[in-house]
């Protein structure tokens, strides 16, 4: 756990970390011991927690007797995995809850998203705020947050704050460092692209695959992220009911709308990708049948002179002659051929339908305007509109 208390008018604050569990219980009743300032806010973050700690916590701060809709507690809602942003109000404080998207590296493979839940309790008459994480992280994401706050640099430190503008702060840190991952997986997406243009290949599916499945996770963090910025603009209990504040979390929610307009275009660019492996994949089935057909084709005539001499019929001219064999060994490499060229001719052997290559017709086209262009200047006389 680490406990951090900073000043509302950018005085320093002080930060404290555990590293055992005696620690932890210790700066749990040193926080529920020490009294609520009118300029200072406390942060109790805990990256892990365990049962009996979570008992001790709601204990120590009485937060346990109080229930919601019969059932629900603060120690069960911490401990609960939830799909959508949830606000639930107990008399004494709130309970909430966001998501933290977690970049995970895989050798030789794309990164992968994976989205941690963060419980926050928020206290108003004690201007405390505890936040609880799934899993311990070494490397915490919430660090360089505690020391900015801390230092008495950051827009929790302004003067008047409110004490649930930490809550604001943490969404938009959470949504801004979406988006740099974002961008690495459209700088992958750009490779791709560009690797198909030189060699085509169905290879390229379950990459792309891959990479959209990540991108839908980040567009599905955008929208729980707008979700839970919509509960603190209705504010229907007031906890949240200054103007700052409120400033603030319309402008994570732009963030997050323009995260999510970033996750669907590069979604659509991996559908459009997908669309083209599935278009070579369809041309080389096209080529395969194609080839086939011809084959087929050239058989035809073969398989009829087997047919009709297989028949053993007994008044049969060509089974009584000594050369008939040499002469249907003869007769089918006349007819593929025949049939080859009469086919050639006919132009269904041609891959396209256009004499000309389109590329090469462009560039020669766009260098014929430029020489037309270069020699008008020369004359004096004016470029061609063309």
């Amino acid at each position: 756990v680490s406990y951090s208390t900073y000043e509302q008018y950018g005085a320093p604050g002080a930060m404290s970390k555990s590293s055992s569990e005696s620690q932890t219980r210790s700066i749990i009743r040193e926080v529920a011991a020490a009294k609520a300032s009118e300029t200072k806010v406390r942060w109790l973050h805990f990256e892990g927690i365990n049962t009996p700690t979570l008992d001790m916590l709601c204990e120590e701060f009485k937060l346990a007797p109080p229930k919601i809709e019969g059932s629900e507690t603060t120690q069960r809602l911490v401990m609960m995995r939830h799909r959508d942003p949830a606000l639930r109000f107990f008399g004494t404080h709130a309970f909430l809850t966001m998501q933290l998207l977690d970049r995970e590296d895989c050798e030789g493979d794309i990164p992968l998203v994976t989205d941690d839940q963060v419980s926050f309790i928020y206290v108003p008459e004690m201007r405390l705020i505890v936040s609880v994480t799934e899993d311990r992280d070494i490397e915490s994401d919430f660090t360089n947050l505690q020391s900015l706050l801390v230092n008495g640099s950051s827009v929790c430190n302004k003067n008047g704050a409110h004490p649930a503008m930490l809550l604001a702060l943490l969404a938009d840190k959470f949504v801004d460092d979406a988006f740099p991952l974002a961008e690495e997986l459209g700088d992958f997406l750009e490779v791709l692209s560009h690797a198909m243009v030189s060699r085509e290949g169905i290879a390229y599916n379950q990459p792309v695959d891959k990479t959209r499945m990540q991108l839908w996770r980040m567009r599905r963090f955008s929208i729980r992220v707008k979700r839970l910025c919509e509960t603190y603009e209705e504010d229907a209990l007031n906890l949240f009911g200054d103007d700052a504040f409120q400033t603030y979390i319309e402008a994570v929610e732009k963030q997050s709308e323009n995260l999510e307009h970033v996750c669907d275009m590069y979604i659509t660019r991996c559908l459009a990708i997908l669309e083209r492996v599935e278009v070579y994949q369809n041309q080389k089935t096209n080529d395969t049948l194609f080839i086939l057909t011809i084959i087929t084709v050239m058989m035809v005539p073969s398989q009829f002179l087997t047919g009709m001499w297989g028949m053993n019929f007994v008044n049969m001219p060509e089974l009584g002659l000594s050369w008939g064999y040499w002469l249907f060994l003869a007769l089918i490499p006349t007819f593929m051929i025949g049939i080859f060229v009469l086919l050639k001719m006919g132009g269904y052997l041609e891959d396209t339908p256009m004499d000309i290559d389109p590329v090469h017709y462009v560039k020669k086209r766009i260098a014929e305007f430029k020489a037309r262009g270069k020699k008008d200047a020369e004359g004096g006389a004016p470029a061609s509109p063309e």
